[in-house]
């Protein structure tokens, strides 16, 4: 058994990889349905949040491609890992942080499966806080007052508007 590890209920955005050379046939093949029984007792996982896949399912395109456009994990971050990564055998076992629920979980792998990193997707960059009065228009302003009920624009369309139904009904009244 290897060592166990924490998952944060904080945790989003990452991708678990595991590999192992058991590969069980018929109704005890490994699953994402029964994945956690080799993740750990009692584990609560969202199977739909696991893959599981022969490693050479990914012939022709490597496990680090495929980190990198299934799981938006940065090829920067992969770099010095792609060989490794591409060269894994056997099942290759795939838990995003989404498995967790968002519930602090310790998982105990289970001796056949080899932990083989965890990758991230990019964190997004933190709001700016717009200061051009163009770019802030319809939003508080940086005072944090709420713009005007109409802006001078919305005014001026609501008097052309006024102007075309009273032509029209001037029009209807001479006609009729």
């Amino acid at each position: 058994m290897t060592d166990p590890f924490d998952i944060p209920s904080s945790e989003r955005g990452g991708v678990r990889v595991f590999t192992t050379d058991l590969d069980p046939e018929g109704n005890a093949a490994i699953t994402p349905k029964n994945v956690h029984k080799l993740l750990g007792e009692d584990l609560d996982l969202d199977a739909n949040r696991i893959e599981v896949f022969p490693s050479k399912a990914l012939d022709g395109m490597g496990l680090s491609a495929y980190l990198h456009e299934g799981y938006g994990v940065p090829m920067s971050d992969l770099k010095g890992t792609s060989a490794a990564l591409d060269a894994l055998t056997g099942l290759v076992i795939l838990v995003a942080s989404g498995a967790f629920k968002g519930k602090a979980t310790t998982l105990e792998p289970n001796a056949g499966l080899r932990y083989v990193g965890v990758f991230f997707e990019p964190r997004p960059d933190p709001p700016v806080k717009m200061t051009s009065p163009d770019a802030a228009e319809g939003q508080l302003s940086p005072t944090g007052e709420a713009p005007p009920p109409m802006s001078r624009r919305g005014s001026h369309w609501a008097l052309v508007l006024l102007a075309v139904l009273f032509a029209a009904a001037l029009v209807l009244f001479l006609v009729l």
